[in-house]
């Protein structure tokens, strides 16, 4: 009696690999939520691991790093594009960075600064979700005034670009250092934008209102600092 009472104890306490699979996918589908990064035990003592949202954490920083090489390369050909157009018309170059374009041009720091900023300070309250939401909505404002600023001093080249008649343009009097800001603002600008729309995206889908998630706040701080690296590269280009 006492041997077959040992052995059904070790059997309830081992239980073999299928049973121990039974028990996990029933975890699995029992999981709250709000509970989803505590680590879990079956009833035989083993390890369940926890229901995960998405992805896990190394490979989003590393699909994140990716991204951000990619657009190192299109910005290291819009550099030596320009340095290439640069270096043709050397002996013609008038820069058109006046009074205006130059404080204009640090408007426009200041306000992508202050993003970056916010993207900063959002990622270190991610504990605190509505001082987060509020940190990501501050930086999406900013970098929204940064584009209206970039536009405005976008004006006055664009009304001398001329007309395109059978091909060509006819009746222009832009230079190419006035092109060759357009092109390089105009590259920053636009994927600024792309980061406004990152921005309001992780706000509307942060669940049930309390904010955005820690590794949303992460790859938009690595988005902005890039951005704010990237435009002082483009500074130095435009007034050296």
């Amino acid at each position: 009696m006492r041997t077959s009472s040992s052995r059904s104890t070790s059997e309830m306490k081992l239980p073999n690999k299928g049973t121990h699979a039974r028990l996990q996918r029933a975890y699995r589908y029992q999981v709250p939520s709000n509970t989803s990064d505590l680590p879990l035990e079956d009833p035989s003592g083993g390890r369940v691991s926890p229901v995960q949202d998405g992805p896990p954490p190394d490979m989003i920083a590393f699909g994140m790093k990716l991204f951000l090489a990619s657009l190192t390369m299109i910005f290291g050909a819009t550099f030596v594009a320009y340095g290439i157009f640069r270096w043709r018309e050397r002996d013609d170059w008038e820069s058109i960075l006046d009074s205006r374009e130059l404080m204009t041009l640090a408007a426009a720091t200041v306000l992508l600064v202050v993003a970056d900023i916010a993207s900063m300070r959002a990622l270190k309250k991610a504990d605190t979700r509505a001082a987060a939401s509020k940190l990501t909505l501050i930086g999406a404002i900013f970098a929204s005034a940064y584009m209206v600023v970039q536009g405005i001093s976008w004006v006055p080249l664009l009304s001398q670009v001329g007309e395109r008649i059978n091909g060509s343009i006819v009746g222009g009097t832009l230079k190419h250092a006035g092109g060759l800001f357009l092109m390089l603002t105009f590259a920053h600008a636009v994927h600024v934008f792309g980061g406004v729309v990152a921005n309001v995206t992780v706000l509307l889908r942060s669940k049930d209102g309390k904010g955005p998630h820690r590794d949303s706040l992460r790859m938009l701080y690595a988005y902005w600092r890039f951005l704010t690296v990237m435009w002082v590269a483009v500074l130095v280009l435009l007034t050296v």
